[in-house]
């Protein structure tokens, strides 16, 4: 899937779901956090959907497609790398996105 047909979603939809992503609770310490949550969360649900196989493609999708990105959050610090993504997805309850 590319990005035009993420462009498609009504943001509303999009609204409910950045609401839900600011709901998770986040396990780093908040003076340490450079890349906000729901950032993070949109960039790996975004390249997921977009056929992203692991984590450095979705860092690498993110980087590509900042300026979509950019859209619904700021990403002051740009997008994480793959090898953070993979420790700080790790930390998250699953059970969280069923």
């Amino acid at each position: 899937m590319t990005t035009v047909a993420l462009e498609g979603f009504e943001k509303s939809r999009l609204r409910s779901l950045l609401e839900h992503f600011g709901e998770i609770e986040d396990p780093r310490e908040p003076w340490r956090v450079a890349h906000p949550l729901p950032e993070v969360l949109l960039l790996v649900v975004c390249g997921t959907i977009c056929d992203c196989e692991d984590y450095d493609l979705i860092a690498a999708w993110g980087n590509a497609h900042l300026d979509f990105l950019r859209r619904y959050l700021p990403y002051h610090h740009g997008v994480p790398g793959g090898r953070w993504l993979t420790l700080l997805m790790n930390r998250i309850d699953p059970a969280l996105f069923a």
